[in-house]
């Protein structure tokens, strides 16, 4: 659905570079806030996290219209602005329901972002070395997730709790003129007023065609039952295998690292277009069992190299699929089509939270990751043939 073109290599990753500075910035500030309001007992500090993910799910119809009706000189300095004050008032904001506005409002503003920059791309990389740069942006944005509880413990406990969210309020500033300083936009498509842009186009659009709906759907299936990974981890280590609090930091930063090999793996190689969807089939199934072998590990040390495998495979996961989205769909509705298909993985990642739980307490931690294995398999199983059958000459 694109043009291809020749790739602006350095507009790109500079684009790229400023979306990475941004998550930084975001990063360090839930790492501070949760510090700051750990007081308030778990339960708050859940619905806060809580409120930054919620937000990425309503606001998807709104979030993909605004990306397709507006350029990106419109959207994103508009949104910076916002979150930037936003973030620059929870310095003086200790009332638990306002901060959990707050944090609501500041990540509906990045739910908002985040297709339009994905929008912008096709504008800037051809067809044949999108899936390149997308390995240089999730290299960016690993890094950012790597690095800020390093930073961010730095900055509280030299700096205090302002300095975080005066950085990060700086960082939306500066993703705000971005697209002036680099001169870099994508205008709305219209065909004089005939044409009407709605905000449920792309999940319609996504729901009629066959190939991208049978991947969604294999998507938010396998997240559903992988995700609870997340949790099983987190009481394997600390409770099963006894390991230490900041050996479960290890495994965070383990998958990230694993995130930015797979990054730098994908900036040097070239998928065909014919290869996707199998590659994607692959990557779910070795996912798959190395959660299984996740559930035999006898000390933390095997869980941490689990950890940095999965992290290379979910990194290719994310640009393959990020990478036919954005290519199968047409240039007018690449935002709306973007934020759909964030509802499906982000409804997948919030069904595995709420089933992980309840089903730990019920059956440990063990065979909760046997049943995440297991069931993962049977769903890529059941789900996969679609996608292959029906995947786009």
């Amino acid at each position: 659905m694109t043009t291809g073109g020749t790739t602006q290599w350095g507009k790109a990753r500079a684009v790229a570079s400023f979306r990475a500075f941004s998550m930084l910035g975001s990063e360090i500030t839930v790492f501070a806030l949760v510090l700051r309001e750990r007081g308030h007992g778990a339960t708050f500090v859940s619905v806060l996290l809580a409120s930054g993910t919620i937000s990425m799910v309503i606001m998807v119809p709104l979030a993909g219209w605004l990306a397709d009706r507006f350029s990106t000189k419109q959207v994103i300095p508009i949104t910076s602005l916002l979150q930037a004050v936003l973030i620059i008032s929870i310095i003086y904001q200790h009332n638990m329901i306002l901060l959990a506005l707050t944090v609501f409002l500041s990540s509906s503003c990045g739910a908002v972002e985040n297709p339009t920059l994905m929008a912008l791309m096709p504008n800037l990389v051809s067809n044949d070395d999108f899936s390149k740069q997308m390995g240089f942006s999730q290299t960016l944005y690993a890094m950012a997730g790597l690095f800020a509880p390093a930073v961010g413990g730095t900055l509280v406990s030299q700096t205090g709790y302002k300095t975080p969210f005066i950085a990060d309020s700086i960082s939306f500033l500066v993703l705000g003129v971005a697209p002036y300083l680099l001169n870099v936009n994508r205008e709305p498509k219209l065909e004089g007023n005939k044409v009407k842009i709605r905000a449920t186009d792309g999940m319609k659009f996504i729901f009629r065609d066959r190939y991208l709906r049978s991947l969604a759907i294999l998507i938010a299936a396998f997240l559903f039952a992988a995700g609870t990974i997340n949790i099983a981890n987190l009481f394997l280590l600390t409770k099963v295998l006894h390991a230490s609090v900041f050996i479960y930091g290890l495994s965070g930063a383990s998958f990230a690292l694993g995130m930015i090999v797979g990054g730098l793996a994908l900036m040097k190689i070239t998928i065909k277009e014919s290869q996707r969807s199998k590659l994607v089939v692959i990557v779910l199934v070795l996912t798959s069992l190395l959660i299984l072998g996740m559930s035999a590990s006898g000390h933390w040390s095997i869980v941490l190299i689990l950890d940095l495998l999965i992290g290379v495979l979910i990194s290719i996961l994310t640009n393959i699929i990020s990478t036919i989205f954005i290519l199968h769909s047409p240039k007018e509705m690449r935002g709306r089509i973007g934020a759909a298909l964030n509802a499906f993985i982000n409804i997948g990642t919030i069904g595995a939270l709420i089933i992980s739980g309840p089903i730990l307490d019920w059956i440990g931690s063990r065979k909760l990751l046997v049943v995440a294995g297991v069931a993962a398999l049977i769903l890529v199983t059941v789900f996969s043939p679609p996608v292959i059958r029906d995947e786009a000459p």
